[in-house]
Order: structure tokens, then C-alpha cells, then sequence
């Protein structure tokens, strides 16, 4: 029911963003340069199974969603993380950020690729990023759906 309800509150604040005129451009090259930054730096850590880093780019009082489970917190989320396997071939593509002000809305799709195979999306995600105080983005909400596997 939580999770209905943070989709139809993200849903409605892009909705009254795109009638503000809201864009990308209304983030600065800096801002979009760093949000594209802390993906990179988020990607790298999980390739690379750095749980530590990986949870470092997450605000303390950050969401990790999935559909069946939400992860309340930097540490939550880091436990979780922790469970994992690092995702050698795993990517990120980011198909839109918009924003304005201290927070940006990014949304795009993660792609795993076997060896000697085409990339297969495996989930799309929409996250909330909030902007710090040193100019870096972190994740505040990050809701992941994963995509099932093409028959």
C-alpha cells in the first residue's frame, strides 16, 4: 500500500513539474554531470561487489524499493546490498533526468549481459536523487521493477 501510495505522489509531482515547464534544463550542466555521477560511482561499487561504496552514494534516510521488499535507511540498504553477488556485467542506462531546484528525478533500465550475448534488461528503476551540500547527488528514493526475463 506504501509503495502505491510513493507512485502516485512521484507520479503527480512529475505530472505538476511538466506543467511548471519543468526540464533537465532547469538543472544546471553541473547538476546533470553530477547525477550522471553518482550512477557511474554507484554502477563501479555493485560491479565490483564494494558494498560499502555502493551504499555511500544512498542519504541516510534513503529507500531501496523493490516489489516485494523496501530497505529503510543507508544501513538497511547496505545489508541488503551485502546479500548480493557483485554484478560484473551488469549497465545502467539513463533515459531521463529532470529536475529543479535540489531534486532530480532519474529513470531508466539495467541491462545484464552473458558472455557472447546481446544485453537483457532486467529491471527498470525511477529514482529520487536529493542534492548535498558538497554538490554531489544522492539517492533518496530508489524504487527498482524488475523486468522478466524474454521468454
Amino acid at each position: 500500500m506504501r509503495s502505491a501510495r510513493l507512485l502516485v505522489l512521484v507520479s503527480v509531482a512529475l505530472v505538476a513539474g511538466c506543467r511548471r515547464g519543468s526540464s533537465a534544463a532547469d538543472l544546471s550542466p553541473a547538476d546533470i554531470t553530477a547525477i550522471r555521477a553518482t550512477s557511474a560511482r554507484w554502477l563501479a561499487a555493485v560491479r565490483q561487489g564494494h558494498w560499502d561504496e555502493a551504499a555511500a552514494t544512498y542519504a541516510d534516510d534513503a529507500i531501496l524499493w523493490f516489489p516485494n521488499a523496501a530497505h529503510k535507511g543507508k544501513a538497511a540498504i547496505l545489508k541488503s546490498l551485502q546479500a548480493q553477488e557483485p554484478m560484473s556485467t551488469l549497465d545502467l542506462q539513463i533515459d531521463e533526468i529532470r529536475g529543479r531546484g535540489d531534486m532530480a528525478f532519474v529513470s531508466g533500465y539495467s541491462t545484464i549481459t552473458a558472455v557472447g550475448a546481446a544485453p537483457v534488461v532486467v529491471a527498470k528503476y525511477m529514482d529520487i536523487r536529493l542534492r548535498q551540500a558538497d554538490g554531489t547527488w544522492l539517492f533518496y528514493r530508489d524504487m527498482v521493477s524488475p523486468v522478466p526475463p524474454p521468454d
